[in-house]
């Protein structure tokens, strides 16, 4: 009895392992790993059942990604549907071959956050990027991209690039070019200095400079006066500022690093007041004129005498920037330099 018991049990066991073997076999037979995926649909189903691992479809679900937003790319070789987002900006805001923009977002996506890259392909192209990432990013520079160059109070230094941008909305004013918004301003504090010292003007050498003129006057400077020398003046193309567009420069570079070079302490410091002493009575006037009223008009001097330790860069009086006049009120009364102030309230 006891033995039929056992039997009938054993008999039992199997039996619910059997059924419980084709239950899920049968349900993963008929299981839809798009099931809760709200957007498949009969068009896009088998291709991304195809192209797609379990983990991507986990993916895609729990991020909610619609296949708008995927589709044209997963084909490519290489894709990835976890860069997905910045395929499709990338599409979106600068027009490309799908393969192109996959192999170009996989390489390059160590340099960008997605947020940064709709301001980047808005004021860049693919291939200067590309360039850049390859060239200027590398180890030996290790320059940062700013993605947004238009921003009107973008501070350059060693460490930051706008590589070959242009800004759009330069006017030409006299010999130079600057920003449209500046032109009014210029206008109206050369009519006051002009009225100040009978008709003496207040003109400029330079305004906007491209990479390529900056770049060129680079390298003749730095043959003049050595790297060491020059980069106390001038930075390198893709790090000036005037390429921005909001620089104004009232004398040669070469006029006022000869005065100092003149002029040179036996530490390696500079003597400006020496410097300035050297220069023509005209000259004379204009700093002292600017340094007291150029923040009426949106002007500050970009390298202040006693802030070298914030500027990196050697006092130059006849280099303005630009920053509208609230922001260069602020600057002037508390005694600020760029790299010292926050324009946060004052951007648009």
């Amino acid at each position: 009895m006891e033995r039929n018991v056992l039997f009938a049990r054993i008999l039992l066991i199997i039996l619910c392992a059997t059924l419980t073997g084709a239950c899920f076999y049968q349900l993963n037979q008929s299981y839809d790993p798009l099931a809760r995926y709200p957007y498949a649909t009969e068009k896009n189903r088998a291709t991304i059942l195809k192209y797609m691992d379990s983990r991507d479809i986990d993916y895609i679900i729990s991020q909610q990604i619609r296949p708008s937003v995927f589709m044209d790319f997963i084909k490519i070789p290489g894709f990835n549907i976890r860069l997905a987002n910045e395929y499709h900006l990338a599409k979106q805001t600068q027009e490309e071959s799908n393969a192109y923009i996959v192999n170009f977002v996989n390489k390059y996506s160590t340099y960008f956050t997605s947020n940064e890259l709709e301001d980047l392909l808005t004021y860049y192209t693919y291939a200067d990027l590309t360039t850049f990432y390859e060239n200027d990013a590398t180890t030996t520079k290790k320059l940062t991209l700013q993605s947004d160059p238009t921003n009107m109070y973008l501070v350059l230094n060693t460490k930051t690039s706008v590589y070959r941008y242009q800004p759009a909305n330069l006017v030409q004013v006299d010999s130079i070019q600057i920003q449209s918004n500046v032109v009014d301003d210029w206008n109206e504090m050369k009519e006051a200095y002009s009225r100040m010292w009978n008709g003496e003007t207040l003109s400029a050498v330079s305004g906007y400079q491209s990479y390529d003129t900056i770049n060129e006057s680079y390298m003749t400077l730095e043959n003049q006066y050595g790297e060491t020398v020059l980069d106390r003046f001038q930075l390198p193309a893709g790090q000036n500022e005037t390429q921005l567009g909001y620089t104004i420069q009232l004398i040669n570079p070469q006029d006022w690093i000869d005065a100092c070079q003149k002029n040179q302490n036996e530490d390696g410091t500079y003597n400006y007041e020496n410097a300035i002493k050297s220069l023509s009575q005209s000259q004379q006037n204009q700093i002292v004129w600017l340094e007291e009223n150029a923040y009426h008009y949106g002007f500050v001097i970009r390298y202040p005498e006693d802030k070298a330790d914030k500027t990196k860069m050697a006092y130059q009086p006849f280099v303005l920037r630009y920053v509208g006049r609230k922001a260069a009120n602020k600057m002037w009364k508390d005694h600020l330099s760029m790299e010292e102030m926050d324009f946060e309230e004052y951007q648009e």
